[in-house]
């Protein structure tokens, strides 16, 4: 209940006046007595109008407080909050993203997003129910904590166990999942969140409640570790999210055990590199942690770890005789860990330990090499440029080849491949190609209006690259000369390549990653599982998690996990925040968490409701009881004095 018009509680102050009138006032009246004996009486009328005497009678006072009470109460204009009402359904989405964890007088943002949630389900009730759903879960259905329900209790205990999330928003998910469950235009959707800014493209009509607000926050934005010749090399990129210039210590640990340390000053809203480098002798394969040991609002990116491991040097064959191709130097400029071998077809007896080997059939020559290509070595990644007839798929690629004379252009490419992040391939021609019928295995790259230019296929543990094209040659295509997209192409092969060698990769390539180490929500490609054994990990919180195929999803917590086949453990992985837009704990100052019917713009709003006829009608029944009692008093008292006189 709340009171529109507050200031008639200052009436109250007329209460003790009504009840010293009834101690003050005179009670003399006029008696007719037929002896003296009968002036006693004037005696006692005297002794009680003395003021402040014991009240002989508390009925009337009484009825006139309440009256007044009653009065004032209604002045004061009550009201009842009564619940909104929504025809159709409704859909409460709250925010349990990482930066929802940060805290403000003791409790997190996503406390109090509950908080919201909570009152919001108290003041609005629907026709056909309400669901809660979360922003960030493992999988897709995991998403919807409470399904369509009329029973406020059930969507109680559902938000109490809204879980914590360690993974950046992507609101997108979430969003495309509640579409399919709005089937009217009657349904509404309500969004609890701090920040409502770069809110993702929707046909959803969201209604948004603000919690949360000002929030200060220094953490780990950049982090690698890597061995680099002889010396270990971890690179912290610190930033400062305050508006003051903060000093800041960071510290190197291995398996919590600090052994150094580096102060740096950071301007406000900048971000600042340290450097930790020295011998690595004995920390190859431990858990590398850096930490920032300050007290802010949001502790989640304060620390980050990855396990430092010896990267071995990428081995590559290039097999060519080409010499107007510009692939060797591409090659050389693709990284200090690539190691070059380059051998002309007629030396070509095999491909060793090499982890990439690429047959360049621009040439006569090259291509009657492609015909041994068949007996690389297991595990061996293999990229073909311009195979013709020649490709040594074995059962995979027997399909129509036809060659193509005419000219073509690209025309499309599979832009949401990895290997296609960042490049655009569309102004490439080409003089001369090959047309071939795709095995089943072959997923196109880039196509020309004459068929497929470039295509990968996946097999029997290895990965194949074809070039229908002689693509490194200027005089047949300008996709070498094309910059930065084809270097960069071709540097994310042969990433790809070299990560199917680790027992976990990201499922996408990102320039610059620390191996074995990933970002809150990425999903994990697990390369090596023993055949036969019971595979698990174990996650920071020490939950084990059943591997049931290749790619694990639940990286939805900051630590250190574990890869175990049955007891055994295997190896690590790490998984930090490292997103500098989280971080910054933006919020949204237009809507505020402390009046939630105020925060839903153009939504539904709990109804007022004024009560104050109720107790206005009430006093007028006091004030009638009160008038009858009174006069009930002074017919009683009349006719006493007509007994005696008689």
């Amino acid at each position: 209940m709340q009171f529109l018009n507050p200031a008639a509680f200052y009436l109250l102050g007329a209460i003790p006046i009504v009840v010293a009138l009834h101690f003050l006032k005179l009670r003399r009246h006029r008696h007719l007595v037929p002896s003296i004996m009968l002036w006693r009486s004037t005696d006692e009328d005297r002794r009680a109008n003395v003021p402040f005497q014991r009240l002989r009678n508390l009925l009337l006072p009484i009825l006139q407080v309440l009256f007044l009470l009653l009065v004032i109460f209604s002045v004061a204009r009550p009201a009842l909050r009564r619940p909104g009402f929504i025809p159709g359904r409704a859909i409460l989405i709250v925010d349990n993203s990482a930066s929802m964890l940060s805290t403000e007088t003791g409790k997190t943002r996503l406390n109090l997003a509950k908080q919201a949630a909570r009152r919001h389900i108290e003041e609005v009730s629907t026709g056909g129910g309400m669901m809660l759903m979360v922003t960030s879960a493992t999988e897709s259905d995991a998403y919807i904590r409470e399904a369509f329900t009329t029973d406020t209790a059930k969507l109680r205990i559902a938000i109490e166990n809204i879980p914590q999330s360690h993974t950046a928003r992507n609101l997108r998910h979430v969003f495309d999942a509640a579409s399919r469950y709005v089937a009217s235009t009657q349904d509404k959707v309500f969004l609890i969140s701090h920040n409502f800014e770069n809110l993702p493209d929707t046909s959803l009509s969201v209604h948004k409640i603000g919690v949360g607000g000002d929030a200060e926050n220094i953490g780990i934005v950049r982090f690698s570790a890597e061995i680099v010749g002889d010396r270990y090399e971890v690179l912290v990129g610190v930033q400062n999210f305050t508006d003051t210039v903060r000093e800041v210590e960071v510290e190197l640990a291995v398996e919590n055990a600090t052994f150094d340390s580096k102060t740096v000053s950071i301007p406000s809203k900048e971000t600042k590199p340290v450097l930790f480098s020295d011998d690595p002798a004995g920390l190859v394969g431990e858990v590398i942690r850096v930490h920032l040991p300050v007290e802010d609002d949001f502790m989640l990116d304060n620390s980050a770890a990855a396990v430092l491991s010896d990267v071995s040097p990428l081995r590559i064959l290039l097999v060519s005789d080409n010499q107007n191709s510009l692939l060797p130097p591409l090659l050389e400029t693709s990284g200090e860990h690539v190691d070059l071998h380059q051998v002309v077809p007629a030396d070509y007896i095999g491909t060793g330990d090499t982890d990439i080997a690429i047959f360049d059939g621009g040439t006569p020559a090259g291509r009657e090499a492609l015909a041994r290509a068949s007996d690389a070595a297991p595990g061996t990644h293999l990229i073909f440029i311009n195979p013709g007839n020649n490709l040594p798929f074995i059962g995979e690629a027997d399909g129509l080849v036809e060659e193509v004379t005419a000219p073509v252009r690209v025309i499309e490419t599979a832009e949401a491949h990895p290997l296609l992040t960042n490049v655009s391939l569309q102004g490439v021609w080409v003089l001369k190609s090959m047309s071939r019928t795709l095995p089943l295995l072959g997923r196109s790259l880039v196509e020309t209006e004459g068929g497929t230019l470039i295509w990968l296929a996946q097999a029997s543990g290895r990965q194949f690259l074809v070039f229908e094209f002689d693509a490194f040659n200027p005089e047949v295509s300008n996709f070498a000369m094309t910059i930065p997209d084809a270097p960069l192409f071709v540097y994310q092969s042969l990433a790809r390549f070299a990560s199917g060698t680790a027992m976990f990769r990201p499922l996408e390539f990102e320039d610059g990653r620390t191996r074995h180490a990933f970002h809150t929500g990425e999903p994990v490609r697990i390369t090596s599982i023993a055949e036969g054994a019971s595979i698990h990990i174990e996650k920071p919180d020490k939950k084990r998690v059943k591997v049931e195929d290749s790619v694990f999803i639940e990286t939805d917590q900051v630590g250190v996990y574990t890869l175990y086949a049955d007891d055994s453990a295997i190896e690590k992985f790490t998984v930090n925040l490292l997103d500098a837009d989280t971080s910054a704990l933006s919020y949204s100052a237009a809507t505020t968490e402390t009046d939630t019917s105020a925060s839903v713009e153009n939504g539904l709003q709990p109804m007022t409701q004024e009560v104050w006829r109720f107790p206005a009608l009430l006093a007028c029944i006091l004030l009638l009881l009160e008038w009858w009692f009174y006069h009930r008093e002074g017919v009683s008292v009349r006719s006493g004095l007509d007994g005696a006189t008689a």
